[in-house]
């Protein structure tokens, strides 16, 4: 995936196309200025934390302190990035070194990426940029019950790469109805199975759904 291509799926625009690269690029990655994400990481964890903070402290107005740190576990941990890191397609363009097998470095290195992409943002445009990056993504996912259960598209990624070393492939086959409630149906080709087909009310949950 190209940069400009990264930039329309993640809908923001760095001013300096440094930042970009450096949030992209992970420390096995040997690049000519040996230079890679793990500061921008540290930056984009707290900028994350404090914003998920803000989102759900706003929006569960009955919940305690408990309830609210419970949550904000939850909505921060490894695993969610894995998973907002997959939405987001970020092995695509992730510039790294790694056996592509090793499942569990792989969900570290996607993980920790999500946050260097914010602390990148973060630092390109300021609080403002990062705050809406996040409440974009996250925004969706703010009701959703704590939970270990793994959702359907990370569960077939893994089955994915461990049976045949490779990623699902989903793609956009049309977009029908009104432009106030579309439909979109998407395909997914995995596990060497016949093409799947299935349609939801946006891209994200016609792809769960084909999973």
């Amino acid at each position: 995936m190209k940069v400009e291509e990264f930039e329309k799926k993640i809908n923001y625009k760095f001013k300096n196309k440094d930042l970009i690269n450096l949030a992209l690029t992970h420390s096995s990655f040997k690049s000519k200025k040996n230079k890679n994400y793990e500061r921008l990481e540290f930056l984009g964890d707290r900028v994350l934390g404090i914003t998920i903070a803000f989102l759900i402290f706003k929006k569960f107005i009955n919940f305690d302190e408990g309830n609210l740190s419970k949550k904000l576990s939850f909505l921060v941990q490894r695993d969610f990035l894995y998973k907002i890191a997959l939405e987001l397609k970020l092995d695509e363009i992730l510039q790294y070194s790694h056996k592509k097998e090793n499942i569990r470095m792989n969900k570290s290195i996607m993980a920790d990426t999500v946050e260097s992409l914010i602390g990148g943002i973060f630092i390109d445009r300021g609080y403002t940029s990062a705050y809406n990056f996040i409440k974009m993504i996250w925004d969706p996912y703010l009701d959703l019950h704590e939970s270990n259960e793994q959702d359907s598209k990370t569960k077939l990624q893994e089955i994915s790469q461990q049976k045949f070393k490779i990623l699902p492939e989903y793609k956009l086959l049309k977009k029908e109805g009104p432009s106030h409630s579309p439909i979109f149906t998407v395909t997914l080709k995995a596990l060497k199975k016949k093409l799947v087909k299935a349609s939801g009310k946006s891209i994200r949950e016609a792809e769960k759904e084909a999973a």
